[in-house]
């Protein structure tokens, strides 16, 4: 008998420090070595504790001291080991044990129509552990991880919910799942639990659905601002073009000023002109890198952005006067993912490194752009797209997103031996 009352407080213990690490989102990667070691040693020690009072003291003491020798550890643990702190931890460290409940109260609802089997009450308890494993990972721990990633106020309030749940259990006789406890206290439980349950659904879902709304909306309005922006950069190249074509045709009427220049000895005079000149159609060419105007345009003033700034830029673009995409809509991307590049080199010291190479041609009726570059330090992924949590940065991530969406396309992002991939096809 006590083997089997350790397994199930083995595997109970178990379920709760999983439970905890996939709400928390845990990455072992990136803990301190010392401190992994630490809170392994804490989690060693809790069992080791547990399997001891089971032994010696039996379940219904295990019980009574299960706050002190299980909660106190897992959250020492998880204070070591997770990003998160204060408010926001406390609140998980509590949901944790209301998602352990129903392993709890399962096997008694069962055991209430086979006469209270041990064998099929154990047998319960084991399949409800996977069952809710499963249930936590794919549905709950993605709720908690957006809230944990994107509230930032108001969650003393939100543990308000565990902490009423965890009183109310605890005046229902706590953690003590007996056979008897629970049927003296069965209804009272499953109604409070599932109420506790349904506002945390109410709540999670409907802060992400809100947080989406907004969020959708303020990239929409970002959108809509950058193609403005761009339409003005387009019409601004537009007219540097046609200065330039303005000053070649003049340069009949250039040379005759230079020519009277010297002619009267004023050779200083002349040298300024002609820098001037030349600085001027310098400023206003377009180099042909491909068919499309437009695309010309954005590539040749962002190549020129990125030779001031010290950053090679190697280009292969085939694009067509007229494709299904937008000019504007192909710009935003080139802009953004450019300006993203040389961002990204203008951090690296090494000169030689700051290279960056640009595709961008057409493939079965789609356009296929993709920007390589590399990159110093760490990049910060959430949902497979890169954050900055500098103010004005990250909104050019953004609006490759919604252009992609808007065609039906794929984007990706991807960061690997220091060097940074964009690819977009629309």
């Amino acid at each position: 008998m006590k083997i089997s009352e350790i397994i199930y407080v083995f595997l109970m213990i178990m379920y709760d420090f999983a439970i905890m690490y996939m709400l928390l989102d845990v990455k072992l990667k990136s803990v301190k070595k010392l401190k992994l070691i630490f809170s392994l040693t804490i989690f060693a020690l809790a069992l080791i504790s547990s399997v001891f009072v089971v032994w010696e003291y039996g379940r219904a003491t295990f019980t009574a001291y299960y706050p002190l020798i299980v909660q106190v550890p897992i959250y020492i643990v998880y204070y070591l080991v997770s990003k998160y702190r204060g408010t926001k931890l406390f609140f998980v460290f509590l949901s944790t044990f209301i998602f352990s409940t129903p392993v709890l109260w399962l096997p008694f609802i069962v055991g209430t129509f086979v006469n209270y089997s041990i064998q099929i009450m154990t047998l319960t308890s084991f399949i409800t552990y996977l069952i809710m494993l499963v249930i936590v990972k794919k549905y709950i721990a993605p709720l908690f991880h957006y809230a944990l990633g994107n509230l930032q106020k108001s969650w003393l309030l939100l543990s308000s919910l565990p902490v009423l749940y965890t009183i109310l259990s605890y005046l229902s006789d706590g953690y003590n799942y007996t056979i008897q406890g629970w049927q003296e206290t069965s209804y009272f439980r499953i109604l409070i639990l599932a109420i506790i349950y349904s506002a945390y659904m109410v709540i999670l879902v409907l802060f992400k659905q809100i947080r989406e709304q907004f969020r959708w909306k303020n990239e929409h309005d970002i959108l809509a601002l950058q193609m403005v922006s761009m339409k003005e950069h387009l019409s601004e190249l537009k007219d540097t073009q046609t200065m330039s074509t303005i000053y070649r045709h003049e340069l009949k009427h250039h040379l005759q000023y230079v020519n009277s220049c010297i002619l009267q000895s004023n050779y200083e005079e002349s040298s300024k002109y002609i820098m001037s000149i030349c600085s001027e159609i310098e400023k206003s060419s377009v180099e042909p890198y491909c068919e499309n105007d437009g695309v010309n345009m954005i590539l040749s003033s962002y190549v020129t952005k990125a030779k001031g700034m010290e950053t090679d830029i190697t280009v292969d673009a085939v694009i067509p006067s007229s494709i299904h995409v937008s000019t504007t809509d192909l710009c935003v991307i080139l802009a953004n993912g450019i300006d993203n590049a040389i961002y990204a080199c203008e951090k690296i010291s090494d000169r030689i490194k700051k290279k960056v190479t640009l595709s961008c041609h057409i493939k079965n009726d789609k356009v296929f752009i993709q920007i390589i570059n590399p990159y110093d330090g760490d990049i910060e992924f959430r949902e497979d797209l890169p954050i900055s949590h500098k103010d004005g940065h990250g909104m050019g991530i953004m609006s490759i997103v919604n252009i992609a969406k808007k065609y039906q396309g794929i984007y990706s992002f991807v960061a690997n031996d220091k060097m940074f991939i964009l690819s977009v096809i629309i």
